[in-house]
């Protein structure tokens, strides 16, 4: 928890987006399509039981043709390329849903007869993971461990694991003021068939990526320079501080009132009462009773975490644990 997994995954899907993988299926039974903006998102148990049951069976299809094609391996993958066949699939928090997953009854079967497979997300999982890179339907687990009962309830494939997937351990570090669990930007990845940890530094990520759109149109229009393209926001927090200061700020001039990109709604508005304050310093206990946001008050806890923000962004420094030094 903590360690940055949601984050890496979707600049992996962003990276996978901009080599040319134009179809991704993204897992997530409690995702919103405002946080998977240019994917496909399965959400629901049932939604994401018939995508199982579909990949298996695409995936037999595609084995047949390929047997029928006459084509050598190279061939058949350029030809799924070509055709726009080859897709990637997310299964986002891997661990934590599988175990609500049922084996879709098929159509041609008496109600009364039907006994789901046990198995069923264990199958769907060795196919993911043994079958697909020859027909280029390929899986991204993410997951909490890598223990086989863990990952699909599939005990005894642990060798299989080792040899087929390619695995990135993101290491986490605890945060001495907040004592939460951050990303610590370092990592360890295992190639497939190797038994050591390679040891990695991963990208600094300022925000969480929620769009994955490639818009086309933005690009020719900077190209041409015949069109004006307004500035995008790109995460719901920029786009519910632009409504804040829209609606909450409007007698202040823009050069006071420009938000740090960084920086949480809540974050700004502490920043912007500070500075409206005139303040140097402050203090978690002194500031606790008289800031707030739209008639929100914020417990101890949550303002130490906004301060630390601040800190983060080099706007503030801590003098003690519940006191910061503004910046100016």
């Amino acid at each position: 928890m903590g360690a940055g997994k949601s984050w890496t995954t979707r600049e992996i899907i962003w990276h996978k987006r901009q080599a040319g993988w134009n179809q991704i299926f993204v897992l997530d039974p409690h995702g919103t399509s405002v946080e998977w903006r240019g994917v496909n998102l399965i959400t629901g148990y049932r939604e994401i039981a018939d995508f199982m049951q579909w990949y298996m069976g695409e995936m037999r299809r595609r084995y047949k043709a390929y047997r029928e094609s006459g084509m050598v391996e190279e061939q058949w993958t350029q030809h799924l390329r070509d055709t726009n066949q080859h897709f990637c699939v997310v299964a986002e928090e891997f661990t934590t849903w599988t175990d609500n997953i049922t084996e879709p009854m098929p159509d041609d079967c008496e109600d009364e007869k039907w006994k789901p497979d046990p198995d069923f997300v264990g199958k769907w999982f060795r196919c993911a993971m043994t079958e697909s890179r020859k027909q280029l339907m390929i899986p991204l687990f993410v997951a909490h461990d890598r223990t086989m009962e863990i990952l699909a309830k599939a005990k005894g494939l642990s060798k299989l694991r080792d040899a087929a997937l390619l695995e990135v351990e993101l290491i986490a570090t605890i945060d001495p003021i907040t004592t939460e669990a951050k990303a610590s930007g370092q990592g360890k990845i295992k190639l497939p068939g190797h038994g050591q940890w390679i040891d990695i530094e991963l990208p600094k990520l300022d925000q969480k990526r929620i769009d994955f759109r490639l818009d086309e149109s933005v690009i020719s229009d900077a190209q041409s320079n015949t069109k004006k393209v307004e500035p995008k926001l790109s995460t719901d927090s920029e786009i519910a501080e632009r409504i804040w200061q829209l609606e909450f700020n409007l007698d202040k001039p823009s050069s006071d009132s420009s938000p740090t990109p960084s920086l949480t709604p809540n974050a700004q508005s502490l920043l912007q009462y500070l500075q409206r304050t005139g303040r140097t310093s402050a203090v978690i206990q002194e500031i606790q009773p008289n800031f707030k946001v739209k008639g929100q008050r914020f417990s101890s806890e949550e303002l130490k975490r906004l301060f630390n923000e601040l800190v983060e962004n080099s706007l503030a420094v801590w003098l003690d644990a519940n006191t910061i030094k503004i910046s100016h």
